[in-house]
């Protein structure tokens, strides 16, 4: 009698040991599978989100120019007067013609590499100098025709950081300052609300990304 007891309990002990090696099997490869599917998951999260932002930057890469997303946003105030105001899509595109129609543009589309802020004497890329403004910069730009006392004063005013100053054929004004979203068409280098205008919007809360560098890029 007493060796069935032990027989029995050695058998009932060799099925639970067995149990509980068929359990830890099935809780492994449930383990493995939830880390696989998650796995999975976030590659398809992480490609989307790379989509996402290669589509921002290169829509209608069929072929052609690009032409920037900028749209009147006459619902956004400035506190100064005379600035038209514009909401701007974001995204790079390194090798299509990028067409803007603001003149200068104010933002859209632009070069992965900024414009170096900074005078220049002759015309710049847009399209680099539009990556600058996203940086916070403002771009103050002039008729080539502007007399040479309003330009050195015009210069002098450009000195700050954050400032890039060029001329730009065939401007819709003798000068015209812009920030991203933003634009301030003036018929003389002494109106105050130039100042005001740099104040405001050099490095102000309208850039996307205030602080970026504006050197290290690109100088024409």
């Amino acid at each position: 009698m007493a060796e069935t007891r032990r027989r029995v309990a050695a058998e009932r002990d060799r099925q639970r040991r067995a149990q509980r090696r068929r359990t830890l099997a099935v809780r492994s490869v449930v383990t493995l599978l939830a880390t696989g599917v998650i796995a999975a998951l976030a590659v398809v999260v992480s490609r989307s989100n790379e989509d996402a932002n290669n589509r921002a930057g290169t829509a209608g890469s069929s072929g052609g120019a690009l032409v920037a997303e900028v749209k009147s946003a006459a619902g956004i105030s400035s506190p100064i007067r005379g600035v038209t105001t514009y909401t701007a899509s974001q995204g790079h595109e390194a090798k299509r013609e990028i067409r803007y129609e603001q003149v200068p543009p104010v933002g859209g589309q632009h070069d992965p590499v900024w414009l170096n802020c900074g005078t220049y004497t002759q015309p710049v890329p847009a399209r680099n100098a539009v990556h600058s403004l996203e940086h916070g910069a403002v771009w103050l730009t002039y008729r080539p025709d502007l007399p040479a006392d309003r330009l050195a004063l015009l210069t002098a005013k450009a000195k700050a950081s954050y400032v890039i100053l060029s001329p730009v054929p065939d401007l819709p004004s003798p000068v015209v300052a812009s920030a991203w979203g933003i634009q301030l068409p003036l018929t003389d280098v002494g109106d105050p609300r130039l100042d005001e205008f740099l104040k405001t919007y050099r490095e102000g809360p309208q850039s996307p990304e205030p602080g970026a560098p504006c050197s290290g890029g690109v100088s024409r």
